[in-house]
């Protein structure tokens, strides 16, 4: 793969063409709103078992997050999934329970994965009116790969505490996988993460390095926190194709004509991107795996938690993050209200990668395993994964999740 100067140039021709390619038809696969939304999505109630993490309040288990993620059943009695009266999917933080006195509290939220996989050639719309925010409180919707990070990950929305500009990265475990600095004027969004020409969107789990991967910031305005919930929200988009991967944000009162609208949206009308990684930079091919999509809020953790980061919008509210986590009162904010998540396909598919029973053994080149493998676009026999919240920690090596964690 081509990198530095020669591969910047070349990406300005890829860039431009994004726009002007002839428009793709495409045909919806997932419609997940109402009542609808949560047949879906599996509940990942396994995530602190399986790391093997003491309680979330500890000393060693809080840089996973200040949280228990629960089951379906227990998220439904405790009233933090819902459909709402106006048929808006609800999804939040526990905000009544007082944890005072409790060193090992951990707050009950909720962290969903697809029941079916996104294959390449995708386009991804999720329009919401609000999305989590609040001092300690660590939303993100993404797609990701069943090995970490060799399928690779898409972050399309994620920020912590009282930010108020989304933020949009890649991860992933290919070598020379780079969105250069010449695709900005293909954006409208900031590269964030650059060193010279590049910003690298290699992880190195070996050493840690780069886990945050290669960042891009929304430059519109309220696009995260309490200005994206007071213009009644707005709309997100993920292109993954053989192009490459486009994201973009719309607010409320500017998003295109055929959102919403049609069943064959075409992007090539939206305008410039938000983030924009030409193939050119980074193969969507062959760095990416059929992806999971993941909805989830943390509190705290490796990212919200973080001193240097918890300062930058929270220093006057509390000394420390996990301070923030015993008071109920501190996450009336901490919830998704959706209107719809939808995924349209344009027919491409991504043969190199194969998914699993629990019982079995993932893939990313497609040799024979001892669960079910299937390479289609749904994955009846799930697998749990975990990225995110892992993204940010120092790991030994590639981790696979498939109901229990192992390490390779």
């Amino acid at each position: 793969m081509p990198s530095g100067k020669t591969m910047g140039l070349g990406l300005v021709v890829l860039a431009s063409s994004f726009v002007s390619t002839k428009a793709t038809t495409y045909s919806l696969s997932q419609d997940l709103s109402g009542s609808k939304f949560f047949d879906g999505f599996k509940f990942n109630e396994i995530f602190w078992q399986k790391m093997g993490a003491k309680d979330p309040g500890s000393s060693s288990g809080n840089f996973l997050g200040n949280v228990h993620f629960l089951s379906q059943s227990a998220a439904q009695a405790a009233n933090l999934t819902y459909v709402d009266s106006n048929g808006r999917v609800i999804i939040k933080v526990d905000n009544t329970t007082n944890g005072a006195g409790d060193s090992t509290f951990g707050r009950n939220s909720v962290y969903l994965e697809s029941s079916e996989l996104m294959n390449i050639g995708s386009l991804m719309i999720f329009d919401a009116n609000h999305i989590p925010f609040g001092c300690s409180v660590w939303p993100s919707l993404f797609t990701q790969g069943q090995v970490w990070p060799q399928q690779g990950e898409i972050d399309l929305i994620e920020q912590v505490n009282l930010a108020t500009d989304n933020r949009y990265s890649l991860h992933v475990g290919v070598d020379n996988c780079n969105q250069p600095t010449s695709v900005a004027s293909n954006q409208t969004g900031t590269i964030s993460t650059a060193s010279g020409d590049l910003s690298n969107c290699t992880v190195t789990p070996t050493t840690g390095q780069n886990t945050v991967g290669c960042v891009t910031t929304e430059t519109k305005s309220n696009s995260f926190g309490s200005g994206f919930a007071s213009q009644g929200g707005g709309v997100y988009a993920m292109l993954w194709d053989t192009d490459g991967i486009a994201m973009w944000y719309f607010a409320r009162g500017s998003v295109p004509s055929d959102i919403g609208t049609s069943n064959s949206p075409d992007p090539t009308t939206w305008g410039e991107a938000s983030a924009w990684y030409p193939a050119s930079g980074c193969n969507p091919s062959t760095a990416f795996g059929p992806q999971i999509i993941t909805l989830y809020i943390d509190l705290c953790g490796a990212f919200a938690g973080q001193d240097s980061v918890f300062a930058q919008t929270c220093s006057s509210v509390a000394p420390n993050c996990s301070s923030m986590v015993t008071d109920p009162s501190n996450y009336a904010n901490a919830y998704w209200e959706i209107n719809y998540l939808r995924v349209f396909s344009n027919g491409q598919s991504n043969s190199s990668s194969s998914s699993t029973s629990a019982s079995g053994t993932s893939s990313s080149s497609g040799s024979s395993s001892t669960g079910t493998s299937t390479s289609g676009s749904s994955n009846s026999a799930f697998t749990f994964a975990v990225t995110g919240i892992w993204e940010y920690l120092l790991v030994p090596a590639s981790v696979t999740f498939l109901g229990v964690l192992s390490m390779i």
